[in-house]
């Protein structure tokens, strides 16, 4: 009898394992930059070692907001478009944590939508699991990823390996869908504060020291974004970047540096840009990076030959002449 009891538990611990493993190849964010709902950010992996400039990350308002092409192709820096579209802060710092493991960026662009999405109700799994179990089943870390699995997914498990990362848009989100935005305008001054969750603000608190250990300059940006800006959050990023002294640009408010038209530059009535719309924010981003005057011109380096032909390839799929 008790033998039977050691091959059940047996079997059942072999059958949670598989469970484990098989749930984690799923909603592992490895990018093949297909049309998924959320960007499998493990593609940046695939970059030669220590050849990115700078990193974006953050939500779906960062992977829409930024693109690394049109940037290398007006000023030759290197980036990673590391946003993933509901992607909590706490998956951001381990992105990120991963990230630094291979690349040595001078500057990361934090985008802040996601200070304001809070996760209680996860802490209860994350305290039960240490880092070592989410590092062996990553469905622990990843949990949330669910939300965006669909079944195309099942049909290219085939492939998920083989075919490998496309790199030619840098993480970045392609959609050149047009869907205006109507109501108007929208920056008005209050004096209110949205508050920062406890957990959010902790991982805050650990990408601000992890930057700061590696000499990395954070700079926090707020997208330009109707559905989502409210004064209170401007005012709550302005006091937390003052606080810890970085640099914060809120890209709502610079309609000169920043001129959307929200007739043809979001792709869904003002919640995020469209590929038009990244063109501006990528270009002032561009500009900025620019004026810093830390980051090389990789284009006539040999090295970098890479991403001239990665640029040929983006012109013909975003139909630049």
């Amino acid at each position: 009898m008790r033998n039977n009891n050691k091959v059940k538990i047996v079997l059942f611990l072999s059958g949670l394992f598989i469970l484990l493993y098989g749930l984690s190849y799923l909603i592992l964010p490895n990018n093949t930059m297909d049309s998924s709902l959320y960007k499998k950010t493990n593609s940046i992996t695939s970059e030669a070692e220590n050849t990115i400039d700078y990193i974006v990350i953050g939500d779906s308002e960062a992977v829409s907001s930024i693109s690394p092409m049109e940037i290398w192709k007006d000023y030759g820096y290197t980036g990673y478009n590391c946003g993933v579209p509901g992607q909590r802060l706490q998956d951001t710092y381990y992105l990120f944590e991963k990230v630094l493991k291979k690349q040595t960026p001078k500057i990361v662009f934090l985008e802040t939508n996601a200070f304001y999405r809070d996760f209680e109700y996860l802490s209860a799994l994350d305290n039960m699991v240490d880092e070592n179990m989410k590092n062996m089943f990553p469905v622990y870390k990843f949990h949330s990823n669910w939300k965006y699995f669909h079944l195309n997914m099942l049909r290219n498990l085939k492939n998920k390996a083989a075919d490998g990362p496309v790199n030619t848009y840098k993480g970045f989100k392609y959609v050149p869908v047009i869907n205006p935005y109507k109501g108007g305008p929208y920056i008005r001054e209050s004096d209110s504060v949205y508050p920062i969750g406890d957990q959010p603000m902790e991982y805050i608190t650990k990408i601000i020291e992890l930057c700061r250990e590696q000499n990395i300059q954070l700079v926090l940006y707020s997208v330009p974004t109707p559905k989502n800006w409210t004064p209170g959050k401007h005012n709550t990023a302005v006091s937390l970047a003052e606080k810890n002294q970085l640099t914060f640009l809120d890209l709502n408010l610079m309609t000169s540096e920043v001129p959307m038209d929200w007739n043809k530059d979001t792709r869904d009535e003002g919640d995020h840009p469209n590929y038009f719309g990244s063109v501006k924010i990528s270009g002032y981003i561009g500009s900025y990076l620019s004026k810093q005057g830390i980051l090389t011109d990789h284009r006539k380096d040999k090295t970098y030959d890479s991403w001239n032909q990665d640029l040929v390839a983006y012109k013909k799929l975003t139909k630049q002449e």
